[in-house]
């Protein structure tokens, strides 16, 4: 509730207002938001600051607003043409692959700690976590050694490419390696995307991280906004160290304390504060 999607919305107005001159335009704008309904009303709002500062919101469409995962496939089905006879799968639907073909696609070869093999129909979504985990964390591959689920992954991807699907992280994987890859790739993006502007930086895992500093590094002036404190999908492979390390890993940074509540009233601002505090490693800030 301290007004981090307003903030994120005056830039946005802020940057064509003040780079028109220089040739700076709405599809030279990237902002990654958590969710589709959080793009939908950063969406939004940018129109309606738009309309109040420069009087117009026209040309707009072409600024990318949307989730990471969006990004991915519009750079796929746009730069890698292979990809345009992929469809995405939806959490349901990669579960339902995975039974389907439990066998090619790598569940039945594995087992639990204590021996029990994994079985189609129950330890599917465990399954899918642990595709997910083993693709998008920061994974100790000497630690990892030759544990059955590389060969399972192997399968796993085999099948994918087979018929043609996209899952959410292969969405990622697939971005990332062209991007770091291909440097036709890499010169049209960095004609591209000027600006690039990240919601809930808090929630993102290594892996999109890595997409972040790639574009970045192709020339992108990065500015993300978070809070380290809110930090709740760690079970889902977010890593708080990418926001509590930003200012190390990125030049001439500039903080901004973001310390006054306008959503909530003193007693639940103060209790939120209270429980924060017992993080063991934050970012200094009193709310």
């Amino acid at each position: 509730g301290s007004g981090k999607t307003q903030v994120i919305s005056q830039r946005i107005v802020r940057v064509l207002r003040d780079n028109a001159a220089e040739g700076v335009g709405p599809s030279n704008i990237v902002a990654f938001t958590f969710t589709g309904k959080a793009a939908g009303e950063l969406k939004d709002r940018i129109h309606r600051l738009c309309k109040d500062q420069l009087g117009h919101d026209t040309g707009l469409a072409d600024m990318y607003v949307g989730t990471i995962h969006g990004f991915c496939l519009d750079l796929l089905q746009t730069y890698e043409h292979r990809f345009l006879k992929y469809s995405v799968l939806s959490d349901v639907q990669q579960r339902l692959l995975i039974d389907r073909h439990s066998k090619e696609s790598g569940l039945s070869g594995l087992a639990t700690h204590d021996g029990k093999p994994l079985k189609r129909w129950v330890d599917s979504r465990l399954y899918q976590r642990l595709l997910g985990m083993v693709r998008e964390a920061e994974i100790d591959e000497a630690a990892l050694g030759d544990h059955p689920i590389r060969a399972a992954l192997t399968k796993y991807t085999d099948l994918l490419h087979k018929k043609r699907y996209l899952d959410y992280s292969m969405l990622l994987t697939e971005a990332v390696q062209s991007v770091a890859a291909d440097p036709i790739l890499r010169a049209k993006l960095a004609e591209r995307v000027k600006y690039l502007i990240v919601d809930e930086y808090q929630d993102v895992n290594p892996l999109q991280e890595v997409l972040i500093r790639e574009l970045s590094q192709l020339g992108a002036e990065v500015c993300v906004v978070g809070d380290d404190d809110q930090t709740i999908y760690q079970w889902n492979g977010s890593d708080v160290g990418n926001i509590l390390g930003f200012v190390h890993r990125y030049p001439a940074v500039t903080q901004v304390e973001m310390g006054e509540n306008f959503r909530s009233s003193p007693g639940v601002v103060d209790s939120g504060r209270r429980v924060a505090e017992g993080n063991s490693e934050r970012l200094p800030k009193t709310m």
